[in-house]
């Protein structure tokens, strides 16, 4: 794979810009999480900065981790190569370690989970999880916690 040049990478930003902000970075999901985390930490698409702090934030990081542009760079295509509708080996290999099959009233159903990663912990959603666990919990969860806590207490230090 040639060398990216700065127009390349500008670009491949901008496209990744434009692909989180559309559905919410769902598309990532195609992707292994540390595939995503190279994404993020090369091409920074979730991080409001300008063309030139990008390429400054591009040169940094290829300083500090040498090989982070080739990691980022395949998973870039095989980000693409998943939106294409094109065979991939990551690809392909993460949906089969994502995907079951269940039985469900006699019938087999697929089933598939895709975690998005996000660079930064997205407090809303994380308030969002943590009010639903509390309204669906039966008291279980709040047991468990109060024993896990009072083992620690016991605990010498």
């Amino acid at each position: 794979m040639p060398r990216l040049t700065t127009r390349d990478y500008l670009t491949i930003r901008h496209f990744l810009i434009d692909l989180w902000n559309e559905n919410d970075g769902q598309a990532f999901g195609e992707l292994p999480g540390y595939a995503q985390r190279d994404i993020h930490d090369y091409f920074a698409p979730t991080v409001p900065m300008s063309d030139r702090d990008a390429l400054a934030h591009r040169k940094q990081m290829t300083k500090v981790f040498p090989s982070l542009p080739q990691k980022a760079g395949r998973d870039f295509e095989a980000l693409r190569a998943s939106l294409d509708g094109r065979p991939n080996q990551m690809v392909d290999r993460h949906r089969g370690k994502t995907t079951r099959a269940f039985k469900v009233g006699g019938k087999t159903r697929t089933i598939r989970v895709a975690a998005v990663s996000r660079p930064q912990i997205d407090t809303h959603y994380l308030a969002k999880a943590l009010l639903q666990l509390v309204k669906e919990d039966d008291g279980t969860l709040m047991r468990k916690a109060r024993r896990r806590e009072a083992r620690q207490d016991r605990r010498p230090r």
